[in-house]
């Protein structure tokens, strides 16, 4: 009976295995299917592509210059502007010794602007600058109004002059991420570095303040040792004041200087 039946029975085992084997291939498919759906990057939803975005802004925060802060900003900031003499290759001629507002404006920019700052560059700077001041009337000694002018129209950057020269109203300036140009009776400043009696009309940068120290920090190109030169908050003050093309005709003594009004130029992107 066994062997007379196996014949009907054989196909019957035949097609059971074919049917445990379909079934662990079917298995196996779908297991594949989702590993894969597990290491595949699925579909974000908007609130989700954050990652994607803060890498991006980190980049764009890299490139930006940062200031430097020991501490609060409110008591401690210096902005890191690259700073090069107005005499850049130690050459005091006629020219150069006028050039601090040219140098003061070119420092600027070049912090604004994210571009490098070198001696040579300084110098090509002050000579191109100078060059297109005199094809459009400027005299040798240039205004806070002047500069602004200047500023706006030669470097594309905004400018604004304030009489509030006030340490409140500078150090709001300078938390507010701008420049300060200041214009100055240089006599008044009382720089060890100048050569005596230093100049009478002069022009610096001023990018960050210590607290702590009652100081502005500033770039001075009057001087080779003008990188970061700090200045009290009151001998900086007192200094203010602007150039007088009337006062100038004939010569401008140190009492006509102290006469220049009192101003500083704001300077931002």
């Amino acid at each position: 009976m066994k062997i007379k039946y196996l014949w009907l029975i054989l196909p019957i085992l035949l097609l059971a295995g074919c049917q445990t084997a379909s079934q662990d291939k079917a298995g196996k498919l779908v297991s594949q299917d989702k590993d894969s759906s597990v290491t595949s990057t699925p579909a974000l939803p908007p609130e989700t592509v954050e990652p994607v975005k803060a890498t991006s802004t980190a980049k764009v925060e890299a490139e930006k210059p940062k200031p430097e802060t020991n501490s609060e900003p409110s008591k401690f900031l210096d902005y890191p502007v690259a700073f090069a003499s107005q005499a850049p290759l130690a050459n005091w001629d006629a020219l150069h010794e006028e050039a601090c507002e040219e140098a003061a404006m070119i420092m600027t920019a070049k912090y604004f602007k994210g571009e490098p700052l070198s001696a040579h560059l300084m110098e090509q700077g002050i000579l191109n600058l100078v060059k297109w001041e005199e094809q459009n009337g400027y005299q040798v000694d240039v205004t806070a109004s002047e500069a602004t002018v200047i500023l706006k129209s030669y470097f594309s950057l905004k400018a604004e002059v304030t009489s509030e020269v006030t340490v409140a109203r500078i150090k709001k300036e300078l938390l507010a991420g701008n420049l300060i140009i200041i214009p100055a009776a240089g006599r008044l400043l009382g720089n060890p570095n100048f050569k005596p009696p230093g100049p009478i009309y002069h022009m610096l940068v001023a990018r960050g303040y210590d607290e702590a120290r009652g100081e502005f920090i500033t770039n001075d190109p009057g001087t080779r040792n003008g990188a970061g030169y700090r200045y009290k908050y009151q001998t900086l003050i007192n200094a203010v004041h602007d150039w007088n093309h009337e006062l100038a005709s004939g010569g401008m003594t140190d009492a006509e200087m102290a006469q220049g009004r009192k101003v500083v130029i704001i300077v931002s992107k």
